[in-house]
């Protein structure tokens, strides 16, 4: 079936047309044009709202109520969806915290069944851990943090094929055997809860290591005399996620990363829900997630949230915004070719609000 949408703003990802019509059919984007629009059946007028790339969050935990961690479960991942869905997202990656080898093959398995079973929006699992610094663990527990093995490594790989989309380790925890096999793997890794060293941060990007997982939150810091992953990321600009709500960094941290880093500074949620199950005990603080220590744990943001903090507290034109959060993020994953942009050949998963 064939859908025109017209009177339209539209974000393409690329530039911004003030009035257009873009044409969906069978999934995909087949046209965008500014030229007189058609009329007639299959023809929906926006009445001048904007249409931009569906956004995509690649750390989100949750959603009502059922935390992955807890319950590594398809129905858990078809809450996340429709929770990420709600929030102007079509994409997501399931996120997994350190976790005891068990659970991590349960959420492998949890993802295969419910991208086996048509489910929507699913672009992989995200292990966040368990190869974390012990000093960087934040709210993950300290008895599911790991050192890595090459045979160990070496199962993860085999087990998560075609699933294992994402992994942030602390490159300095690794030994360089079990490093080059996820190197040589097709998981992308993304260097957090570290506690590296300049140096140490700079050998892991220079060996491959291509991302950042959540700019600031659980690493060490730029200081004059030890500049950290921090000062290694400013430096070396790889792909880095932050978190935009004021709360896991400062606007300011947000608006000057995004003067150094530029293209290569995504947004994710890092959303969590709440959960008293588990190891994993959050709940709501208002505008946060908390443990049962009182530490961070994540956020209560949407992309769409985040999106709109970036214009009004950072200062981010929304066309840019709106990459950050749609067209890097698809980058990011190298699934560029196909999400992110409202393009002929693209999927047709388009994001509608106001104006």
């Amino acid at each position: 079936m064939k859908t025109t949408y017209t009177n339209a703003r539209v974000f393409t990802g690329a530039k911004v047309l003030k009035r257009a019509h873009v044409t969906v059919e069978n999934g995909m984007v087949t046209s965008v044009s500014t030229a007189d629009a058609p009329d007639g059946v299959g023809v929906i007028d926006l009445q001048g709202r904007s249409i931009a790339p569906a956004l995509i969050d690649l750390q989100v935990y949750g959603g009502q109520g059922k935390l992955f961690n807890n319950e590594p479960t398809v129905e858990t991942i078809q809450k996340t969806y429709e929770t990420i869905q709600a929030g102007g997202a079509a994409y997501f990656q399931i996120t997994l915290s350190c976790s005891p080898l068990e659970t991590m093959w349960q959420a492998i398995d949890s993802c295969r069944a419910y991208m086996q079973s048509g489910g929507k929006g699913l672009l992989g699992l995200h292990l966040e851990g368990p190869y974390f610094n012990p000093e960087k663990r934040g709210a993950h527990p300290l008895q599911h943090i790991r050192t890595p093995n090459p045979a160990e490594v070496a199962e993860l790989i085999e087990r998560g094929k075609g699933v294992v989309r994402y992994m942030t380790i602390a490159p300095e925890q690794f030994d360089d055997a079990s490093l080059d096999l996820l190197l040589q793997s097709d998981i992308l890794l993304s260097a957090g809860h570290s506690n590296a060293t300049f140096d140490e941060a700079m050998r892991g990007f220079e060996k491959g290591i291509g991302r950042v997982t959540h700019l600031f939150n659980a690493m060490s810091q730029m200081q004059s005399r030890a500049p950290g992953l921090v000062g290694a990321t400013y430096l070396h600009k790889p792909w880095a996620s932050i978190i935009a709500d004021g709360i896991h960094c400062d606007y300011n941290c947000l608006k000057i990363s995004k003067e150094l880093l530029g293209e290569k500074l995504f947004l994710i949620s890092d959303a969590v829900t709440e959960s008293l199950i588990g190891d994993y005990r959050f709940r709501f603080a208002g505008d946060r997630y908390i443990d049962e220590t009182g530490t961070l744990a994540g956020s209560s943001l949407t992309m769409w949230q985040a999106v709109q903090n970036a214009v009004q507290y950072a200062g981010i034109p929304l066309d840019e915004a709106l990459r950050m959060a749609g067209t890097y993020p698809a980058a990011v994953i190298g699934a560029g070719h196909r999400l992110g942009r409202i393009a002929e050949g693209y999927e047709a998963a388009l994001f509608v609000f106001e104006p």
